[in-house]
Parts: C-alpha cells; sequence; structure tokens
C-alpha cells in the first residue's frame, strides 16, 4: 500500500554490508602503476576473481602479461633444488633489482633468494650476501654523499663526510627557534636530522626556520596512560592570535662553511615557502604569503649576496586559493607558469622571468586544476579540467595537454567519467584508471596525445554484487538560489520498497577547500553511508554553494565571512526537492550527521532548522572556530587588519578575527543531538565540543555525548565500530522509532 512507512531498524543488515564484512568480497578497484627509471614500462599488482598478481606491461608493444609466472617459476624451481616445491612458501619481493635493463625481480624460498628474469623467462639462484652494513650517520647527507647536515641542541652544523671536524652554521637557535625537524627538543645533546634541503649536486642548500618561541599552546589529558593520566601540551595557532609562527630563509654553501640570512620579509606574520632553487642560475625562488591571504608574491633570491627582486605580485579578494594555486619555474628561471582565479575561473598564465606577462595559456568557464606533467623541452603542460566538457559533471577531472602558448589544448581523457591518471618516466605513455560513483573502473593505457594503446583491467565485482550491494545514485538539484546546480549521491536499502516512505537522513561537510561528493566508483565511503541506510534510511550527501574551488571563484567563496551558516539553506532546499521528486522520502523525518567540518555544520542546522532536522551527530566537530586551526578560520572565515600609530610613532599591525560560534544556537535546539569527540583530538580539541555542551547546559536542553578515550580526530579499531553502531542506534531510535539497540537486536 503506497505510502506505508519502512520496517524497523534493520540492523543485520546494517552489519552484513559494514565495511569488515565486504572487504573479502572486493579486490583491486583500479591499478597504480610503478613505472621503471626512465622507461615507459611499468608493473602493477592487481587483486582480482584469479587472485593477486604481477603484471608486467610494455606500452610500445601495447602487451600486459603476467609479471611472476608461477607455474614456470614453481617448475623451475623444483627442478633447482630437486624436491618438491610448496606454492605457499614462494614470495615475491618487489621493488625489482636495480638491473641495467630492470627485468629482473627477487623471489625468496625458505630462505634463498633466486632471480627470475621476467623478460628472458629464466629463473636463478642468487648468493648469500655477505652483508655489512655502512656506519648509519644521523643527518641530512648531500646527494654527491660529500657533506652532511644535522642539528644538535637546535642549532645547524654542517661537516665533511668522513671528517671529525664540523662547522656551526647557527649559533642562535632554541627550542621552537631551531633547525632540528623535533623543534621543540632542548634535552638532545646527540646529533640530529635538520630540516635543511641540499640543492642538487652543488653543494648549496636552504632552510626555513620558524620561530614559535611565542606561539602559544593547548593541553590534553590522556586518561588512559598507564600508570597515570598525563597532560600533553602542544604549540597551536588559534585565529587572530597577536604571536603567530615567524619565518626566516637562509641560504648556504657547503664549500664555503657559510650560511646568510635572506631578508625576505615585506609583511607582518607573513609566511614563506620555496618554490625551486636552481643553484646553476644562481636564485632560489619563493612564495612569501600575506596574513590575510588575499596576496601573495614569486620572488627569487640571490643565492651568493641573498639580494631578492619581486617577480610576480598577486592580490586575489577575498584569499588566495590554496586548494589549486600551483607556481611553476622552468628553464633556470626563464619561463613561469602561474596558476589564478583572477578571470573568476582558476587557469594558467605563462610569464618570464622577469615577471612579464606573456600569455595566458588555459581559458574559459572552467577549471584548471593539478599539473599532471611539464615538458620543457616541447612547451607542453599536461592537467586536470574540471567542467570543460558540456553536459558533464563540472567534479569529473579530466586530462588536458596544451602548449605553453595556449593554442593547441587537447583532451586526452574522452569517457564521461572521473578520471585519475599517471604518466611514465619519459611522459610517452599514461595510465587512465576511469570509473563514475555508478559505473565500475576501467584502467586503460594510452600515449601522450589521448590514442588508446590497450585496456589493462575491468573488474567485475562479481563477489560483491552477487552479495547484494549497490551502488549509489547520483542526482542533481538547485540551489536555495534556484539556478546553481548541486550534486548528490544517494544511497538506498538494498532491499528497497518504492511504495515505502522512508527516513531521509543527509551526511554533510561544509568545506570550502572539497566536498565530499564522491565522483568515481567507491565501496567504502569515509562515512559509511551503505550500511547506514541498511536500517531503513534514504542516505545523502550533496554539494552546497561555498562547499568546494573546482567551480570557480563565485561558488567556492560563498561562504567567506560565513562559514557558520552558509551552507545550510541549501541542503535543507536539496533535501526537501529530493522528496518532491521520490515519494518513498519521507521529509518529517530527517536526520543529518557529520565529522569535524560536517559536525559543525550539523548541529548548526538541527539548531538553525530546529522543526525540520529531527536528528543529529555531531562526531569531533569546530563548533567554536575561536579554537580551531588558525589557517582555517582566517583563511575562509577572514581576518581584518588594523594599522595603529603609536605616540612615538611607530606603526603597528593588529589583527582581528570574528566568527560565529555553534553555542548562540543551542537555545533553538528541539531534535535529538547526538555530540562525539576524542579525548586526544589535537586537531579539533575537545574544547569545541565541550563549549557546546556547556551551551546546551545552560539552555537547559536535553542532549546526548560520547567520549571515546584516548582517540584523536579519526576514531581507530574498536572505537571506530563502537562510535558506528552507536550512530545506527541513534538513528533508529529517534527515525525509525526502534528502541532496539544493535548489540540486542
Amino acid at each position: 500500500m503506497p505510502g506505508l512507512r519502512a520496517q524497523q531498524a534493520n540492523f543485520a543488515a546494517a552489519e552484513k554490508y559494514d565495511v569488515a564484512n565486504l572487504k573479502s568480497r572486493v579486490g583491486s578497484d583500479r591499478v597504480l602503476p610503478f613505472f621503471f627509471k626512465n622507461s615507459d614500462r611499468f608493473w602493477f599488482i592487481f587483486d582480482d576473481e584469479a587472485g593477486k598478481n604481477y603484471y608486467y606491461v610494455d606500452p610500445a608493444k601495447g602487451v600486459k602479461t603476467l609479471l611472476v609466472d608461477r607455474p614456470f617459476i614453481l617448475k623451475k624451481l623444483a627442478e633447482l633444488r630437486n624436491e618438491h616445491i610448496d606454492s605457499t612458501g614462494l614470495t615475491v619481493n618487489p621493488p625489482f633489482n636495480a638491473t641495467a635493463n630492470q627485468t629482473t625481480v627477487e623471489l625468496n624460498y625458505k630462505g634463498s633468494k633466486y632471480a627470475y628474469d621476467f623478460y628472458e623467462h629464466k629463473l636463478g639462484a642468487l648468493p648469500k650476501e655477505n652483508f655489512h652494513p655502512a656506519p648509519a650517520i644521523m643527518g641530512t647527507v648531500s646527494p654527491d654523499k660529500k657533506w652532511v647536515l644535522y642539528a644538535r641542541r637546535s642549532n645547524l652544523y654542517l661537516k665533511k663526510n668522513g671528517d671529525n671536524s664540523e662547522i656551526a652554521l647557527s649559533h642562535d637557535a632554541a627550542p621552537y627557534y631551531s633547525f632540528d625537524i623535533n623543534e621543540g627538543d632542548s634535552l638532545n645533546n646527540k646529533n640530529t636530522l635538520c630540516n635543511a634541503i641540499w640543492l642538487g649536486n652543488t653543494g648549496c642548500f636552504y632552510v626555513i626556520r620558524k620561530d614559535n618561541r611565542r606561539v602559544k599552546t593547548l593541553s590534553l589529558v590522556y586518561s588512559l596512560a598507564f600508570p597515570r593520566p598525563r597532560v600533553e601540551t602542544y604549540k597551536y595557532e588559534l585565529p587572530g592570535d597577536a604571536n603567530v609562527t615567524q619565518y626566516e630563509l637562509f641560504i648556504g654553501n657547503a664549500a664555503t662553511g657559510k650560511m646568510l640570512k635572506v631578508d625576505a620579509g615585506k609583511w607582518p606574520d607573513q609566511e614563506l615557502s620555496v618554490v625551486k632553487a636552481d643553484a646553476q642560475a644562481g636564485e632560489l625562488f619563493f612564495l612569501r604569503k600575506k596574513r590575510t591571504r588575499d596576496e601573495i608574491e614569486l620572488c627569487a633570491a640571490n643565492m651568493q649576496t641573498g639580494a631578492v627582486r619581486v617577480i610576480i605580485n598577486e592580490v586575489s579578494k577575498p584569499y588566495i586559493n590554496d586548494e589549486l594555486f600551483n607556481v611553476s619555474v622552468l628553464d633556470k628561471g626563464k619561463d613561469i607558469l602561474w596558476w589564478s582565479d583572477r578571470s573568476g575561473w582558476g587557469h594558467y598564465y605563462h610569464y618570464s622571468g622577469s615577471g612579464r606577462l606573456l600569455n595566458q595559456v588555459t581559458r574559459g568557464n572552467w577549471t584548471a586544476g593539478k599539473l599532471l606533467r611539464i615538458d620543457t623541452a616541447k612547451n607542453t603542460i599536461y592537467f586536470y579540467g574540471y567542467g570543460k566538457e558540456p553536459g558533464r559533471n563540472p567534479y569529473y577531472p579530466h586530462a588536458y595537454k596544451t602548449t605553453l602558448d595556449g593554442k593547441k589544448q587537447i583532451l586526452l581523457t574522452p569517457e564521461d567519467a572521473s578520471h585519475q591518471v599517471y604518466f611514465s618516466s619519459t611522459g610517452n605513455y599514461f595510465l587512465d584508471n576511469y570509473s563514475r560513483i555508478n559505473q565500475t573502473p576501467v584502467t586503460v593505457l594510452r600515449n601522450n596525445k589521448g590514442k588508446l594503446i590497450c585496456e589493462l583491467e575491468r573488474p567485475a565485482f562479481k563477489k560483491l554484487f552477487d552479495y547484494g550491494w549497490r551502488t549509489p545514485e547520483p542526482f542533481t538539484i538547485k540551489a536555495k538560489d534556484g539556478v546553481t546546480d548541486l550534486y548528490g549521491i544517494m544511497w538506498k536499502p538494498f532491499d528497497f520498497d518504492p511504495s515505502k516512505k522512508y527516513p531521509v537522513i543527509s551526511q554533510v561537510y561544509p568545506g570550502p577547500q572539497t566536498e565530499t561528493v564522491w565522483t568515481d566508483f567507491t565501496v567504502f565511503d569515509k562515512y559509511d553511508n551503505a550500511p547506514l541506510a541498511q536500517l531503513g534510511c534514504i542516505v545523502v550527501c550533496m554539494g552546497h554553494r561555498g562547499g568546494s574551488p573546482l567551480r570557480g571563484k563565485k561558488y567556492a567563496t560563498y561562504g567567506y565571512g560565513n562559514l557558520r551558516d552558509a551552507p545550510l539553506e541549501d541542503d535543507k532546499y536539496g533535501l526537501e526537492q529530493l522528496a518532491q521528486r521520490f515519494s518513498y522520502i519521507d521529509i518529517t523525518r530527517v536526520g543529518i550527521f557529520g565529522h569535524s567540518g560536517g559536525a559543525m555544520m550539523a548541529t548548526a542546522a538541527i539548531c538553525t532548522y530546529p522543526g525540520f532536522y529531527k536528528v543529529a551527530v555531531a562526531s569531533s566537530g569546530n563548533h567554536d572556530d575561536n579554537i580551531y586551526n588558525r589557517n582555517w578560520g582566517e583563511g575562509y572565515q577572514g581576518i581584518k587588519e588594523f594599522d595603529d600609530t603609536t605616540k612615538v610613532g611607530i606603526v603597528k599591525t593588529s589583527f582581528k578575527f570574528k566568527t560565529d560560534v555553534n553555542q548562540t544556537l543551542a537555545k533553538n535546539l528541539k531534535g535529538h543531538l547526538l555530540l562525539v569527540t576524542g579525548e586526544t583530538d589535537q586537531n579539533v580539541h575537545p574544547g569545541n565540543t565541550y563549549r557546546m555542551v556547556d551551551a546546551l547546559i545552560r539552555a537547559n536542553k536535553d542532549f546526548d555525548m560520547l567520549v571515546l578515550p584516548g582517540q584523536s580526530h579519526h576514531y581507530d579499531e574498536v572505537y571506530q565500530t563502537f562510535f558506528e553502531h552507536k550512530k545506527w542506534q541513534y538513528f533508529a531510535k529517534y527515525l525509525l522509532e526502534n528502541s532496539v539497540s544493535a548489540d540486542n537486536r
């Protein structure tokens, strides 16, 4: 009878399709190639109906063969050893021996080693090694093995390899103002690893030293520590902090035994990062970024004098897109490839070494993404593009190539799907894994013009589908503005009956650096949405304005300055549209859940629309961005810069941060809210959850809470299982009106 409510919570079905019960029914879903050095050839491992096998591919011949021919090897091994061979005792040891032709793989059997030439199909015994390990060198050894850089009690030292004499390159270091990779180490009087980087075989190096001495701390209690609970304190920058990390850049020369400090300063509290150093060109290229994150400069420092010149200055309001921004210095600094969304869409621009704009490389109402390869000999770049192909999901990555002048652009991956590509060492060929959320993967080999060479794998997932598992369904809806397309995924119970009514649960994440709407074939989604749907629910996740940098600047920055509230109306409106479109969705029973930023969003949603969302589960949420990561808050919420002049005429710069927090919404709660936190979360401090708890108590609101002892931002093993079961029980009780727990079903 149409309109009947679906059955009560089916915990057995949720358990059946949980991760632990699917692993044995899922093999490899894509190919990860291991390319030989300076070669087009590669090998890979693939686990499918035929078992786990090693394969070898020669793109020039367009053939794939078994790398390890087990029947042949077992036969030859029996002849060599003159005994019956136990096939289970034969093991393969990639990576391959570094032979000149890279055709030999090492095998082990009962403590003996064998070399199998997979190209010539020959097997021979390897002599036992007379292994004498070289004495360990604590430090960073130069590529030519002549020099060693290391830290001791925070300072940086240099010595010639094999020589006991050393040169102290610094004398002013201290804990948290250190050249040691462990910046807080103040007790170790031994040589330790440093954070310096060698520049090829030039004998030159660079190092960025961070001054965190005045950065304040947060603390956590580790209650499971034995025998006594302990407190751990760590440096942590909060938005608006007066004292944040300060950066210093140094260039050193081992031959002269000297290190000079680059005068890289320009803006208060700026950040520094090295792009590339070319000792032959005599310059070190680095970026400096303003604390307000809306201005960035590419600079070059003279490696002899430390003198700095500015090459490119970019101002981008409201912020520089860190997720996609990229700069590549080519041909010893003569050419520069620069990513910018100045046109409203992210594209690459070609500059001269002096900073003169030569031409725009990519253009149009679509986004040029990550660089895949740069061929400087042919002035050609390979990259991912999003939204260029009409009528396709704009989140599908497609691979393209174009010349630096932007005149010859070619689509390399024509299928309407999500593509993941890997180029060979030479760049002549690439491997392409493509799929959709509801379309199983295909792996093919193409040349660098996009021509299909051969198909490598097409996993069938027969065991998985025979078990009853089904793919989620993609959908498209409109944002609250009625114009913007939003993309989503829907999971249904695998015993779905369209004549029944199901509650709907929205799995959310606010971005803005990513949306948790998968585009490629995914069995084990990060939030276990498929098992949750088996309780008897419709589970959906969808994008929203401000959620992703892949769809242009307007979409990406929609939530700037309004991180808490910006995504909420699109989620509610999206659920309402789905209920109008599909009669099996019961819009009177709506749940929502999320982790981290998703937990912040889920809590804000149930308190903003208390009559709409009935149940929310919020785990490890940054409910109060005043005590969350500075880069996140200042970058995406925004920070204001103020210059004040003192009585003696000195200009002082200060920064102020303002954000809306979930605590102010606590008074609106009407439904059921479960707050969860890991006790030792150094990413999103538990104080975020505790502040929300305090606000709810003060508002006299009923809620539920779970603290997972010893757990950090993500939960492990038994704690993850316990949390998932708790989430099932919570939604079952309040959306499916089922008081039976998962452990008493």
